[in-house]
Parts: C-alpha cells; structure tokens; sequence
C-alpha cells in the first residue's frame, strides 16, 4: 500500500492512497496533481512505482507527502538503471524467499521471466490511466521535441460544435506539430497527432484490453482474442497510418455525440468509435452515473524534427516512433 500523510484529509483516516492499477478516478486525479514534481526523464517509471506502491498489498510505503514519495521513486528509478538490466534492487520491505523474488520482478520494468509480471507492468506503463498518451508525449520530450502545453478545455452536453473545431486546428506552422491529449475522464484517454499538411494519428491503450503497441500494429498484446469490430475500427484509425477525412469527421460526429446526452445514448455512440467497443465495456459505460466530458489538452511540439531524428528517423508518426522508443520488453 501507499501511504501520504498530506492526503489524509482526501483519503481518511491516515492518507492510504487507492489503487491506482484499477480506480481510474484517483489515478487521473493524482496524476494530474503530481506531474509537475516528476523528475525529467524518469516521469513514466516514476509513475509506475507509485502504481506499484499502491497496488502492493506485500509492502507498506508511508511518506509525509507527495515530494517525499516523488523522491524515493525516483531513487529506485535511477539505481535500476543504473545497475543494468542483470540485477534490479528489491523493494526493502519485502526480504527473503519468494516475497523477495516478487518484489525484484514487480520492481522490473518488464524484464523478468514470468510473462504475466511482464505483462502487468507492461499494462501500468501503456493502458492504465492515460499513461500511453502520456508516456508517448513525455518521450518526445525526452527527445528534444519541446512540447509546449497550449491550452485545456472541457466540453460537455451543448458543446459538441466547439469540440469538433478544437479538434480540427492544425499547428501553428509547418515546423510544428499539434498532439491532443483527449480525456474522457474515468474512462478513456487518446491521443491525436496532427501535422501542418493535415495529416492525423491516433494512438492509445485501453486499460484491461490492448497496449499502445497493439494499436500501432507492433505486436500481439491484446487482452484475449479481437472482435472483428476492433480489428475493422483499428485498420481505419490505427496501425499508424494516418487518418482519412472522411473517418476523420466521423471521429469528430461521434465524440460530439457522446458529450451531448447521458451515458446511456454514450454508451451506444461507444460501438462506432475507435476505441473499444466490446459489449459489457459498453454495458458498462451506459450504466455510469453524471454526465459525459471530454477534457482536450493541446500541447505544441516545437522541434519534433529533433524528436524525429533523436527517435531514429523514419517515415513513421511521432507517436508510434515513441512508442518503440520507450522497451517494453
């Protein structure tokens, strides 16, 4: 478990942070509260130790505040890499025997001999909370791309025409391009690369279903067997090929269709949409309570050529370049 005192009053008696591997709620909201504290180069390992932490029912990790926790992840993060990939530290708490083994390969970020392990923290850093989109954004900045955050909005039932521009703005020049980071909180969360000569991608993972790999056509890491509605919405809209106009537009007539009425008419806009359209996930949606959102971050990649080349060049989108850019394996 994770403890922070300075919460306690947001999560009584003593601060215990939820789980953040599957209450996305708590997870965005402490996500976007902390990132500025996480430390240039090491923001998506920080943040899966502290998913880590939370999630660990073997450990108890108590710090005074969020700086503090910040900190020893930090640690930990730095001391992995900086021993290699042969050894990993263990957690302290955890000493002897299996629990030692458990902890060594949770610390890991994915190299371990059981694939389920590998499998789990390969979820926290790609399809848990945002983490993709943020991970891939964070790449591109660890490579010298500079994305500058514009703006962020909130569109809700009425706004659906607002969003649809917001969403049709293109870069600021040709030397730029624009990624939105689109959230529909406590449920989805992806991202839209668009380039000055019009062109769009989209890259996501969709937590408990597929990675970020699986979307752009990298690899296999799909949770169980895809639908053909999936694959058909995936060759489309991913495999990091660039959007059409038409699907385009009708990528936009859909989320302004889910902003403009409950969950329940959601939850049935849900199977046109790229992003799962599985039948208890949309069961589930039309079953939420409140009413739908979309929060859309806008954020200007000022060198993406550096990121581009730094990332190792290609004809490929900057999103799938960070995706491969970041192992997983």
């Amino acid at each position: 478990m994770l403890i922070i005192a300075e919460d306690r009053a947001t999560y009584p008696p003593k601060g215990q942070i939820p789980n953040l591997e599957t209450d996305e709620e708590a997870c965005a909201a402490i996500g976007k509260r902390i990132e500025r504290l996480l430390p240039d180069g090491y923001q998506g390992e920080v943040l899966a130790r502290l998913v880590t932490w939370s999630a660990s029912s073997l450990s108890n990790q108590s710090f005074p505040s969020w700086a503090d926790a910040i900190t020893a992840a930090t640690t930990y993060a730095r001391e992995e890499f900086a021993g290699g990939t042969d050894q990993r530290r263990r957690d302290k708490a955890l000493d002897g025997g299996d629990l030692a083994r458990l902890g060594t390969a949770v610390a890991s970020t994915g190299r371990t001999d059981d694939p389920q392990i590998a499998l789990r923290d390969k979820s926290r850093r790609w399809a848990n909370c945002g983490l993709a989109a943020f991970q891939i954004r964070e790449q591109l900045h660890i490579r010298g791309g500079e994305p500058v955050r514009q703006s962020a909005q909130t569109y809700g039932a009425g706004q659906g025409a607002a969003l649809r521009q917001a969403l049709l703005a293109l870069p600021a020049n040709a030397q730029t391009v624009r990624l939105f980071d689109c959230q529909f909180p406590q449920v989805h969360n992806f991202m839209i690369e668009v380039h000055h000569d019009g062109s769009r991608y989209l890259a996501q993972g969709y937590q408990g279903t597929y990675f970020a790999h699986w979307w752009l056509g990298l690899d296999d890491s799909y949770s169980g067997t895809p639908g053909a509605d999936i694959l058909a919405l995936r060759e489309r809209y991913g495999l990091g090929r660039p959007i059409s106009a038409p699907d385009y537009t009708s990528l936009l007539d859909g989320l302004a269709a889910v902003i403009s009425g409950g969950w329940p008419q959601a939850a049935v806009q849900w199977r046109t949409l790229p992003f799962n359209p599985d039948r208890q996930e949309v069961e589930g949606i039309g079953q939420r309570a409140a009413s739908p959102t979309c929060l859309v971050e806008v954020f200007e990649l000022r060198k993406p050529d550096v990121a581009r080349a730094a990332l190792g060049g290609g004809d490929a989108s900057l999103s799938e370049l960070a995706t491969r850019g970041l192992s997983t394996d």
